[in-house]
């Protein structure tokens, strides 16, 4: 009985588990086949893009740096899945990354779009992932005419129009992920009656074994 009730109170006071898909773990991310750079996020600043990076932008162990680029809406890196991915009923997009030294934006953008170009997105402030390590966050998508069973691309960018402030952020993992469950945390004084209730059970029990 008391391994019982304390299993209850564990229930009641552990928060549910969300799904999650993670959708880069940015650990090869700039593919040639998959990845896509326009504007000064691409090696030669070609507005119209290409597979090839700003030369600026590295691939760290499990990690990418996106140093030197701009924050304008123009430069972009866009990822490209190998077939559609199934995201319906996840409303959360997850973002772990870390603030580099020089970074001025403000904002960073990511766009989700599916193949007939409805689109989700969010935005996370750089500044949000200072400290020494990676910082994941979450942010509620928005959505536009996204079919969430066809997810066939992502965009990452600043999202400025005419924007000139350095975007520096190291991006370690991009995920989505369901609403989390709210759990609400009684009052002291449930508590208080939760516990009584428990230990009256507990002493019905053992007369009624005794009387047994």
């Amino acid at each position: 009985m008391k391994s019982k009730l304390l299993l209850l109170c564990a229930l009641l006071g552990a928060p549910f588990a969300s799904a999650q898909i993670t959708l880069n773990d940015f650990s090869a991310f700039a593919s040639p086949t998959n990845t896509f750079f326009t504007g000064d996020w691409e090696l030669t600043g070609d507005p119209a893009g290409s597979s090839s990076p700003r030369a600026s932008f590295s691939q760290g162990a499990g990690f990418y740096n996106f140093t030197g680029g701009s924050n304008a809406d123009t430069a972009t890196a866009i990822y490209f899945f190998d077939a559609p991915v199934n995201i319906s009923g996840l409303s959360l997009l997850e973002v772990s990354a870390h603030l580099l030294v020089g970074n001025t934006a403000p904002a960073l953008t990511i766009t989700l779009f599916d193949s007939t170009g409805g689109s989700a997105f969010a935005v996370v402030a750089p500044s949000a992932f200072a400290g020494a390590g990676f910082t994941t966050l979450s942010a509620p998508l928005t959505f536009f005419d996204f079919n969430a069973s066809d997810l066939s691309s992502f965009q990452l960018s600043g999202n400025v129009v005419n924007g000139s402030n350095p975007l520096d952020l190291s991006i370690d993992n991009l995920a989505v992920a369901a609403p989390r469950a709210v759990v609400p945390v009684p009052e002291p004084a449930a508590y208080g009656a939760l516990g009584v209730v428990s230990l009256l059970t507990l002493i019905g029990v053992r007369r009624f074994r005794r009387n047994a």
